[in-house]
């Protein structure tokens, strides 16, 4: 859980005070583990059995500190795979575009990289596997991000037998986070520690 957690005051703390903790502890975590650990995420996730039939795959342009998953779409296109990473519409909608080989990427106003606009659109619902980024996730499945409900709205929208997976580093996997009836799980965990069903509830 890192050093950073102090197990007798995180149980009181909001989803600001959880926010504030996880950008310190993933800037840290990115700091001492760097292109290790995505080079350790990428080798569970392409070795998973989910991955490996997986036709339509959704992932994340890596941004900040977070894991990046270049290995992970190197694989998917070298094993013929569609990729889809998302773009951030006009009202705040996240759709998903196909992520062609050698197509230049935009910058959104925010600072994450996306397809850009003429790339075709994918519909959740096509998708076998979800890769999802977050500052911090819990045992559970629950995530926090930057607050702004993208994949709350997303999520929701895959296939029943489809799998979401949550992308962190260790230290950022905590026992439980606050969590509101809206918040979207994933199915799945995968850190640089190995990838994982999320606990039942």
């Amino acid at each position: 859980m890192g050093s950073a957690l102090q197990p007798d005051r995180y149980a009181t703390w909001d989803k600001r005070a959880w926010r504030a903790w996880a950008r310190e502890a993933r800037r840290a975590a990115r700091e001492a583990s760097g292109a290790a650990a995505d080079t350790a995420v990428a080798r569970h996730v392409v070795d998973w059995e989910r991955f490996r039939t997986a036709r339509a795959v959704g992932v994340y342009l890596a941004f900040g500190a977070e894991v990046g998953l270049a290995p992970v779409i190197a694989a998917a296109r070298a094993a013929g795979k569609l990729v889809a990473a998302p773009r951030v519409g006009r009202h705040g909608v996240l759709t998903l575009h196909q992520l062609r080989a050698g197509e230049a990427l935009e910058r959104h106003r925010f600072g994450q990289p996306e397809p850009p606009a003429t790339a075709p659109e994918v519909p959740p619902e096509e998708l076998d596997v979800v890769l999802v980024p977050g500052l911090v996730f819990d045992e559970g499945g629950h995530r926090l991000g930057y607050g702004r409900g993208y994949y709350d709205r997303l999520l929701p929208r895959l296939r029943r037998d489809a799998a979401a997976v949550g992308v962190a580093y260790a230290a950022l996997v905590v026992p439980a986070l606050p969590a509101d009836p809206h918040d979207a799980r994933v199915t799945h965990l995968v850190t640089e520690e190995g990838l994982r069903p999320v606990a039942p509830t």
